[in-house]
């Protein structure tokens, strides 16, 4: 999903960041805007981020995704410098997220912060390719807004 939302926003006059704990992944060639970062572990990236950055968390691991959640609330809540929040997922991964964040200390009202699930509602499949228009389509909105 990650690389099919670079694609659809690499047409865009963003600064992307693809952040990846997974070298081999990225293509041998990015158009200048786009830029791709190799991190391991991954949520070490989120401290670097520019400050109003967006942030969509699409990793191929819960473990992974609840380990960036995690960070990007804590930079939330030393700098509030983050713009949006997103991370893939459904309903009851959301859940099970703030639980899991709940006994590490964060409160309900800091994960509202997050966009889970991602993309604009009513958007139906589970391809990446569905999945990367809808978030570029709530990015947009949230830029927009």
């Amino acid at each position: 999903v990650g690389a099919a939302l670079v694609q659809v926003l690499s047409n865009l006059s963003l600064h992307i960041t693809w952040v990846d704990s997974r070298e081999a992944l990225f293509p041998p060639e990015l158009p200048s805007h786009v830029q791709a970062e190799y991190s391991d572990p991954i949520e070490r990236a989120v401290t670097d981020l520019a400050p109003g950055s967006s942030v969509f968390i699409l990793t191929h691991d819960h473990q992974q995704d609840l380990r960036i959640t995690q960070a990007c609330l804590q930079r939330q809540r030393d700098r509030g410098d983050l713009n949006l929040i997103g991370l893939i997922g459904s309903a009851t991964k959301r859940a099970s997220f703030a639980h899991r964040l709940a006994e590490r200390g964060f409160a309900d009202e800091e994960f509202a912060r997050i966009t889970c699930p991602i993309g604009v509602p009513g958007i139906q499949g589970k391809a990446p390719e569905v999945i990367a228009i809808a978030v570029a389509a709530q990015l947009l909105q949230h830029l927009q807004g």
